[in-house]
């Protein structure tokens, strides 16, 4: 089967002829369908593809992993390195620690709710990739110091862990519930394969811009994720 790739971090002009669409965009004979996780791709394009692991558990203690970690590199980065941008995004490790939060925390109601109101505005109820980056933008321009950023980036890592071992049971016991999502229905373990991997891709591009910076980074071995593949490419 045919296909071309557009990479935004090398095909910038391309993308934004294209429309600038959210990523990942799959486009099929000139329709656009954004996707949440992989098995959306397989289903569009008519192909066999792996169950979701079904071990919710052991991916949300994953997400608890990386939460921890984005609260390590906060406290222990010094405060400048934080705010300087990446040479390819533009995005500082600062933004990409509260991106990665706002993703998780849009996880706490979903579960009981069986909506998951991202990408969007929590507060205001307003859905798309432009209302994220708006919110976002206006959690961080209320970030003036380290116990501002600890307490949103901390704040949703102690909840995701209480709701966590809160709900794990009910996890273990339907992992296939289904969620709607502005990007289409999913269970609730692919739901959180996709936060996770939200959250772990934000984390290594910051702690990739961070160690560049010559500061060291916290030891989470992305690797040892069950059953997670991130892209090659960091950015």
């Amino acid at each position: 089967m045919a296909f071309e790739s557009v990479v935004i971090s090398e095909q910038r002009e391309r993308w934004l002829a294209d429309g600038a669409p959210p990523v990942p965009t799959l486009v099929i004979d000139g329709t656009p369908h954004v996707l949440q996780h992989p098995s959306q791709a397989g289903l569009l394009l008519g192909l066999d593809t792996p169950p979701a692991l079904r071990d919710a558990v052991q991916v949300a203690w994953d997400v608890d992993s990386v939460m921890r970690a984005l609260v390590e590199l906060c406290e222990a980065t010094p405060w400048e390195a934080l705010s300087i941008p990446m040479a390819v995004l533009n995005r500082t490790p600062l933004g990409l620690a509260v991106d990665a939060s706002v993703g998780i925390d849009a996880l706490l109601a979903s579960f009981e709710t069986g909506w998951f109101h991202w990408p969007g505005n929590p507060v205001t109820g307003a859905l798309g990739d432009a209302e994220v980056v708006a919110y976002e933008a206006s959690i961080v321009s209320r970030v003036e110091d380290r116990g501002d950023l600890l307490a949103f980036v901390g704040g949703v890592a102690d909840a995701w862990r209480s709701f966590v071992t809160e709900c794990e049971a009910s996890f273990a016991a339907d992992p296939a519930r289904t969620m709607r999502t502005p990007r289409g229905e999913l269970t609730w373990v692919e739901l959180l394969e996709a936060q996770r991997l939200h959250a772990a891709q934000h984390y290594r591009q910051a702690v990739t811009q961070v160690a560049s910076l010559g500061h060291p980074v916290p030891s989470l071995d992305l690797g040892s994720l069950y059953g997670m593949r991130l892209p090659e490419s960091v950015y």
